[in-house]
């Protein structure tokens, strides 16, 4: 893992999302520009995850919800849970082009028998009760060894409605509630959307190291007309 973005990171930033922007592929587009710059596997990462074509990132914005006071929220559990944790163990995470916070930890190394996951799940109740939700449904992915375990904690600890399902995403998508997620495919497809795990680490866990994005490409694309991310900084 990086701890500062390279000159030739915010250029391939800009080339990047210049090429997404003119209508090219995204998997020739990265390939092009991670060879160009000679970006690491981290870097070339940080790119697929937070750089985004500009009408994408957009709406993805234009949908996220600022106050969840009433509302019916409905939890991509791992995708939140695990931002969390690693905000937790000290990984730096990214605030993209959408708004979302994401980290860069590929989903095979994740562990998911660590015990960080239950001190996540207590900062998502704790959010939760601060941000006066109407209801949460949390939807966990039954494909993950231990799912049914942590479906069994949240249940009988705090009392939050859990379901295991097959394909998590699908079933995140079909409630049409609000949906809290990093992973693009399905912020794009939710009518509205909200970022708990931000609120989470922003307000919860202490000297966690968020590297802002869109100031870092800002400095080399000032004519772009997309404004800074509006986020919930503050409890």
């Amino acid at each position: 893992m990086f701890y500062s973005l390279r000159s030739e990171v915010v250029e391939a930033i800009r080339d990047y999302k210049y090429l997404l922007n003119r209508g090219y592929p995204q998997k020739a587009s990265l390939d092009f520009v991670s060879a160009n710059y000679r970006l690491t596997q981290a870097e070339r990462a940080l790119l697929l995850r937070c750089v985004h074509r500009d009408s994408d990132s957009e709406a993805i914005r234009r949908k996220t919800v600022r106050d969840l006071s009433r509302l019916e929220l409905v939890i991509d559990g791992y995708n939140v849970i695990l931002t969390v944790v690693s905000a937790i163990e000290g990984l730096q995470l990214f605030l993209c082009d959408d708004g979302f916070i994401r980290d860069l930890r590929s989903s095979y190394v994740k562990d998911f028998k660590t015990p960080k996951i239950m001190e996540a799940i207590k900062y998502l109740v704790k959010a939760i009760d601060i941000l006066n939700t109407k209801h949460i449904f949390v939807v966990l992915d039954k494909n993950v060894s231990w799912s049914a375990e942590h479906a069994d904690f949240m249940k009988s600890t705090y009392g939050i409605d859990v379901v295991t399902a097959a394909k998590a995403d699908i079933a995140v998508i079909g409630s049409g509630k609000v949906i809290s997620s990093s992973d693009f495919v399905i912020l794009l497809k939710s009518e509205k959307v909200y970022d708990l795990a931000q609120f989470v680490v922003r307000n919860m866990v202490s000297n966690t190291e968020i590297i802002e994005l869109w100031n870092a490409f800002s400095r080399s694309h000032s004519d772009s007309k997309l404004p800074p991310a509006k986020t919930d900084e503050s409890i």
